[in-house]
């Protein structure tokens, strides 16, 4: 199933306005949770071994269980054990990361995760986004971890429309995550 990646115009202005993308962490950030398909996925597209490009979080059980309990997508992740994939960072951003480009990935062979955000869907059930809104551009650029579809916006359709997208597609893209966060566990 392929769903098309809710990237526009607003994640090329990102690293510009906020002077950062989503593809770049801090110290002590990691990156997008990835499952064993998004992993086969990308091995096949770019020919590289998973680990050039995916890292191994430990967590303890106490805190997968916390994990899946926040991100019902996520439900059967850790079923195998609390080890959570992430892809790997060099530089400060993601190894697929091109400064000035955005994600070197075809849209299609990202991560779900990386397609879906920053929409998330909250143990009630709802959607909402991921990150928190300062409400000034100044402000968000001098917190980190902002959006910039998130402070333009005045509401959720506005947030959608930024990223070329539908409430549908989010969902779509969501019950993709689901499958595969449940087949990860699965092995």
């Amino acid at each position: 199933m392929s769903v098309k990646p809710p990237m526009g115009p607003v994640c090329a202005r990102c690293p510009v306005v906020l002077g950062a993308s989503c593809c770049e962490v801090k110290e002590g950030e990691q990156l997008a949770t990835l499952t064993r398909s998004d992993v086969e996925r990308i091995a096949a597209h770019t020919g590289l071994a998973p680990r050039r490009f995916v890292t191994e979080e430990y967590l303890t059980e106490e805190e997968a269980a916390g994990y899946e309990t926040r991100r019902p997508l996520y439900r059967g992740y850790f079923r195998r054990g609390p080890v959570r994939l992430t892809l790997a960072i060099r530089a400060g951003a993601c190894v697929f990361h091109e400064k000035g480009r955005g994600c070197g990935l075809p849209g299609d062979v990202r991560p779900v995760a990386c397609r879906l955000y920053p929409f998330e869907r909250w143990p009630d059930g709802s959607w909402s986004v991921q990150v928190g809104r300062y409400g000034d551009l100044a402000e968000a650029r001098a917190g980190g971890s902002a959006c910039l579809a998130v402070e333009e916006a005045g509401s959720m359709d506005e947030v959608l429309s930024a990223f070329a997208t539908t409430r549908e597609a989010v969902e779509r893209l969501g019950a993709l995550l689901a499958e595969e966060a449940g087949a990860h566990g699965r092995g």
